[in-house]
């Protein structure tokens, strides 16, 4: 079966189920209207337009997870123009951050799923906080390195959530523990 017949698949499923449209689905009935008229090259177009729609429903899933900021902090979240080009060259992936504020101290809260990086990423870095000096500490049975008051950990073998930023080691664990990791291990 060719990879765009596979990709056309979801449409012919919506197809089947009455559901309201929306810019997905209108792409990729699209792609395969094109494809049926044997325009490849506009199917092509309309399968990779399609492909960076969903990729920010992903990533917008994804940053459901960051956590409200803390009373007397603000949270800004970060957009990302750049994301697609840098998941390609770590393989993949889907990225959330937002950046909390006292008007003091900033940290910056990361989330990267799915990417072939963060598996291989995992296994290091119990050597790497070894090497380093790092500190380890738990939040949630989720095994963090605190080196230099850096934090990183990975959440079910697939999610790397990093904390980094000039407030206070307790300020970025505060963070972290309002995160629901048993929830983020399901995304």
């Amino acid at each position: 079966m060719s990879r765009l017949a596979i990709l056309a698949l979801p449409v012919l499923l919506l197809g089947a189920v009455p559901a309201a449209a929306d810019e997905f689905t209108d792409t990729l009935e699209g792609a395969l209207k094109a494809y049926r008229d044997g325009d490849v090259k506009a199917a092509g177009d309309d399968l990779s337009y399609a492909s960076k729609l969903l990729s920010n429903q992903k990533a917008a899933a994804l940053a459901k997870f960051l956590p409200a900021a803390p009373s007397g902090w603000t949270r800004e979240d970060e957009v990302s123009e750049d994301e697609g080009m840098g998941m390609a060259i770590l393989g993949g992936g889907t990225t959330a951050a937002a950046r909390y504020s006292d008007g003091t101290s900033e940290v910056k809260l990361s989330l990267l799923a799915d990417s072939p990086m963060v598996s291989s990423f995992g296994a290091m870095l119990g050597g790497l906080a070894q090497v380093s000096g790092a500190k380890p500490m738990r939040v949630q049975r989720v095994e963090f390195s605190d080196s230099e008051g850096e934090l990183r950990g990975i959440v079910d073998n697939r999610i790397l959530v990093t904390v980094e930023g000039d407030a206070p080691v307790e300020a970025k664990q505060a963070l972290l523990e309002a995160m629901d990791f048993g929830a983020l291990a399901d995304y």
